[in-house]
């Protein structure tokens, strides 16, 4: 469904982008939380390391002033009484050392674990409110490819790339209705015929000039691929050595093919083409059918470096951030009410929903991160100076921050225009 913006001229948005918005700025503000958390283990190592070493100095120091002390006794009076308690003492304080030492470290890995148990449930946090924005919206302007395997199990999964370098990889769930949830052959999804040819000869090892169709009716797929063009694997039978054949249906409306086992070559003929792109699209179709069963996250990483290991994940809230400014500032401007966005869209019978969401309530959600993070959110320009953060914990916006109202637009508009309300659309201009 197409949405207008607050005055009612064309958004060309088809989604709900302000619940979409209100996730993005969640998502942010714990990438942002997540990376001052980890800046604040590694002081806190830091300065546990530089204790700790201090701690094993001090004690290594005394070990030496008291070894200093009774090491001559023990020399020069081996044998006597004086000379064996005094290498007795060294004894003592060596052990003594290298005790408190071992005990020093102990704790220090000790802090080193639990600093490092704090990172990782930072980060998971992190991947968790990732994960909740993208089973339900695609990354600003990515680029989408779905895979589906068929074997013994089936694995799908949606990859999107943006051109701010960022990868993501979603797991799809595989309803019972869809095709792909049993063994799946060509002619289950193709009815005619769906060939390809090959050079015939005295077997599979010699070629000649004559061709023969290899009839693809009870090939199983054992794959698909649909991204900037779509790509059918198919296989003669499940055995490891059957022939596999590759299909390949490209935007451009030519299709190719290559082949392996039997040592035939094949190749697409223009009869072969129909029927392949037949095939090729109502397999398109079925995997896109699963894009909406997004079930959980399996990997984001920011210029090839996963968002686990990343040291910075503040870097991906900033380029999110960037990538929505845009579009979030046009719809201020076309937004009639101060201090809100707002989105239209038509229910019929001279009815219009509006959608709208308080800047106030959006910034709020930035009122505990320390100044200089707040700044990661500046080119959204959703208010003026960003309050000084409260000492408080920060909760995740709840969703009736973004709320409906019903406008309602009257089919012969008065010669006078009323005045204008945020509860009714005065537009005398033809609806959209």
């Amino acid at each position: 469904m197409s949405y207008l913006y607050g005055d009612s001229s064309e958004a060309n948005i088809d989604f709900n982008y302000l619940a979409f918005l209100r996730e993005v700025i969640d998502a942010a503000a714990v990438l942002v939380e997540t990376e001052v958390a980890i800046g604040a283990g590694v002081d806190r190592m830091r300065a546990r390391e530089a204790d700790a070493a201090q701690q094993v100095v001090a004690v290594e120091d005394l070990g030496r002033r008291l070894t200093t002390l009774v090491t001559p006794v023990a020399k020069d009076q081996p044998t006597a009484p004086v000379g064996r308690c005094a290498s007795s003492i060294a004894t003592s304080i060596r052990d003594a050392v290298e005790r408190e030492a071992a005990a020093v470290k102990s704790a220090l890995a000790s802090d080193r674990a639990d600093i490092e148990s704090d990172d990782d449930r930072q980060r998971a946090r992190a991947k968790e409110v990732l994960e909740k924005l993208l089973r339900g919206h695609d990354l600003p302007g990515a680029e989408s490819e779905l895979d589906i395997s068929c074997g013994t199990s089936i694995d799908a999964t949606l990859r999107q790339r943006t051109s701010f370098g960022v990868d993501a990889v979603l797991a799809l769930d595989v309803p019972a209705s869809s095709v792909f949830a049993s063994d799946l052959r060509v002619d289950r999804i193709a009815e005619g015929a769906v060939e390809l040819h090959a050079h015939e000869s005295g077997g599979w090892l010699k070629k000649s000039d004559k061709l023969v169709a290899l009839k693809l009716g009870r090939y199983h797929v054992t794959g698909v691929t649909v991204g900037e063009d779509v790509v059918v694997r198919l296989r003669s039978s499940h055995d490891a050595n059957a022939i596999a054949v590759t299909v390949t249906a490209h935007r451009n409306g030519e299709v190719t093919a290559t082949g392996s086992g039997g040592d035939r070559e094949v190749m697409v003929e223009d009869r072969d083409k129909t029927g392949l792109r037949t095939l090729a699209a109502r397999l398109e179709a079925a995997a896109q059918q699963l894009e909406e069963h997004r079930a959980g996250l399996v990997s984001v990483s920011i210029d090839n470096v996963d968002i686990a290991e990343h040291p910075h994940p503040r870097v991906l809230a900033e380029r999110l951030i960037q990538a929505i400014a845009p579009t979030v500032k046009k719809i201020a401007r076309h937004s009639r009410s101060p201090g809100e966005l707002v989105l239209r869209r038509h229910l019929g019978d001279n009815r219009r929903e509006e959608i709208f969401v308080s800047t106030s309530e959006l910034m709020k959600r930035l009122d505990t991160l320390p100044p200089d993070a707040r700044a990661v959110f500046a080119p959204l320009e959703l208010g003026g100076p960003m309050p000084a953060p409260p000492a408080m914990t920060p909760t995740p916006m709840p969703a009736e921050d973004v709320r409906h109202r019903m406008v309602t637009v009257p089919a012969h508009p008065p010669e006078t225009p009323a005045p204008e309300s945020p509860w009714e659309d005065t537009d005398s201009a033809p609806q959209k």
